[in-house]
């Protein structure tokens, strides 16, 4: 019984101070002038829509022949290019180390982010069927610029899909290369880059909405070294 009274005085005090809490922050915001539209800026269609996030390196692997590589994941977190490595298995236990991850003599934590599973956009649009059959009217889609991590938040650019993301990896990779990174004449489209339009063309096709995660806040150098977004923080 004295448990009963506690958890009932607990509930109660908690209830009384949400509601004192929330009344103080309805005063505030009248007082300095904050409109009700500045407060709650979501769009009615994303507060009614069912979601699905997308972490495409893990979602699915549409394409075996752009898989990543020893040398793509190089820059990424733990650094080590060195020992031996492969794709990872889809069906293997998480917490356990597979054969080549043993030879490194490494923990789970550090193997963990050597693994890459070889998802893609290609994985994606072979499921856009299924997801639109499950409800879903918005995907989120976590980064998808080049970049040598598994989770893709570290972009080298945001010019381009990442390569291990399309169908041509190796000859994305060279047209890259021949670029200038702040010409904007020199820029071209590579092949990852046109599977992405393509991916948006086949969501709208099925009514539904496609949202991109990106970081834009990192500076960029080009080949010259020079910080090309230096301004970016002034703003």
């Amino acid at each position: 019984m004295k448990i009963m009274n506690v958890l009932l005085v607990t509930l109660i005090t908690y209830l009384i101070t949400t509601a004192c809490i929330s009344q103080t922050s309805v005063r505030e915001n009248k007082t300095i002038g904050i409109k009700e539209s500045e407060i709650n800026f979501t769009p009615d269609w994303a507060r009614k829509v069912v979601w699905y996030q997308i972490f495409p390196e893990r979602f699915r692997n549409g394409d075996t022949n752009n898989d990543p590589t020893l040398k793509s994941i190089k820059g990424a977190y733990p650094h080590d290019t060195t020992s031996v490595w492969e794709v990872h298995s889809w069906t293997s236990d998480w917490y356990e180390l597979q054969p080549y991850e043993k030879e490194n003599g490494e923990d789970i934590w550090f193997n963990l982010q050597r693994r890459r599973y070889g998802g893609d956009l290609q994985g994606i649009i072979d499921k856009l069927d299924y997801l639109k059959e499950l409800g879903i009217g918005a995907i989120y889609l976590n980064p998808v610029f080049e970049a040598p991590s598994l989770h893709k938040y570290d972009a080298a650019s945001y010019h381009h899909i990442d390569p291990h993301f399309g169908p041509e990896p190796v000859g994305d990779k060279e047209l890259i290369r021949s670029e200038i990174p702040d010409d904007p004449s020199t820029w071209v489209l590579t092949e990852a880059d046109k599977l992405f339009l393509k991916l948006i063309d086949e969501v709208h096709k099925r009514k539904m909405i496609l949202t991109e995660d990106g970081i834009l806040n990192l500076e960029l150098a080009s080949n010259s070294g020079k910080i090309l977004l230096k301004d970016y923080y002034k703003q």
